[in-house]
């Protein structure tokens, strides 16, 4: 009676054993794909600004700090800076290499009242880059489409404070 529960035993064990190696593993796989993040198409110096969120924060010796995002299918990164004079640049790098110089261009109509818009991407470092420049803190659901290159970013949970913050130390003045 004792062997065969001896074998029940060191069968349990096995399994239980070999479970808890998967999750580790697994898990172990997850964070060196979220920290894989960081340097995605390249890029280096990035570090985490909300890691639950997948916001990177890249500061700079004598420049404004950058804030980015890599999309969840790895085809892209959301970028937003704070600019010299306080307004808002967005840019989206799609994972697609290019010639410098190059543009993708679409008219696009957003609604039937509107009239069409050109929607360009630029080469810019060897990546496709779609631009915007928002006058006050981007609060929305940055989304967009140029031929086959898609992006939606929800920037309405960004914490931009890092920027709001670097921004008005480099404008202020000493009393």
């Amino acid at each position: 009676m004792t062997k065969p529960l001896i074998y029940i035993t060191g069968a349990v064990m096995l399994c239980i054993i070999a479970k808890a190696s998967w999750n580790t593993f697994t898990f172990l796989m997850q964070i060196n794909d979220k920290n894989h993040e960081l340097t995605f198409m390249g890029s280096s110096g990035w570090q985490w600004h909300d890691k639950k969120l997948g916001i990177q924060i890249k500061r700079v010796e004598a420049q404004l700090p950058a804030l980015r995002k890599v999309s969840e299918n790895k085809e892209y990164a959301s970028l937003v800076t704070i600019t010299e004079n306080g307004n808002y640049r967005g840019f989206v790098f799609f994972n697609e290499a290019c010639e410098e110089g190059s543009i993708v261009s679409e008219r696009v109509t957003y609604n039937q009242t509107e009239q069409p818009k050109l929607e360009v991407l630029h080469c810019l470092h060897g990546k496709l880059v779609y631009m915007k420049t928002w006058t006050s803190v981007p609060a929305i659901k940055w989304r967009g489409r140029v031929g086959n290159f898609e992006f939606d970013e929800d920037l309405n949970e960004w914490d931009f404070t890092p920027l709001q913050q670097a921004y008005l130390k480099s404008v202020a003045e000493l009393i």
